[in-house]
C-alpha cells in the first residue's frame, strides 16, 4: 500500500476520533461523567466484575489512569470494590445500582447521539465498519 494511503487512513481516523470525542464529552458532561469514566463504567457493566489490571489491558489505559478513574467512580458510589472470593489477593470492580442508573441514562443519550452520526452509513456499511475497526483494535492491543 502506498505510504500516502496509510497516512490518509490514520489522519481520517484521528479526525473522526477528535469529532467523536468532542460529541461524547458533551453527552457525558450531562451526567457528571468524563469520557474515560464513562468508558470504564461501561466496561465494568458489560464485562464485570473486573480487576483494575483487566480494565487497563482491555481499554488500553495506563495503570495510573485506571486507578484515578476507579477512585472517582468509587467516590461517586457508582462502582464498588470487593475482594474476590476465589482469590483473596484480587479486588473486583462492579457497578452499584446508582452507577447502573447513571450508565443507563447516559447510554440512552449516547445511543441517540450516535444514531444521528452513523445514519450516513447503510446497515451493510455499518457492519463492515465494525469488523474493520475491531481488526484495528486487535492489532493495537498486540503492540
Amino acid at each position: 500500500m502506498p505510504p500516502e494511503n496509510v497516512t490518509q487512513i490514520v489522519q481520517r481516523l484521528l479526525n473522526c476520533g477528535q469529532f467523536l470525542q468532542r460529541e461524547m464529552n458533551q453527552v457525558c458532561q450531562r451526567f457528571g461523567l468524563k469520557q474515560q469514566q464513562f468508558i470504564v463504567l461501561n466496561e465494568i457493566i458489560w464485562h464485570g466484575p473486573l480487576t483494575q489490571k483487566e480494565l487497563g489491558e482491555t481499554l488500553l489505559f495506563e495503570k495510573s489512569n485506571v486507578s484515578k478513574i476507579v477512585k472517582i467512580l468509587f467516590e461517586k458510589n457508582w462502582i464498588k470494590v470487593e475482594v474476590d472470593t476465589l482469590d483473596r489477593r484480587l479486588t473486583l470492580l462492579s457497578e452499584t445500582p446508582e452507577g447502573f442508573a447513571v450508565w443507563k441514562e447516559s447510554m440512552q443519550a449516547f445511543n441517540e447521539s450516535s444514531s444521528g452520526l452513523i445514519s450516513v452509513l447503510s446497515e451493510n456499511e455499518q457492519v463492515k465498519a465494525i469488523r474493520l475497526l475491531n481488526k484495528l483494535l486487535k492489532a493495537f492491543k498486540r503492540r
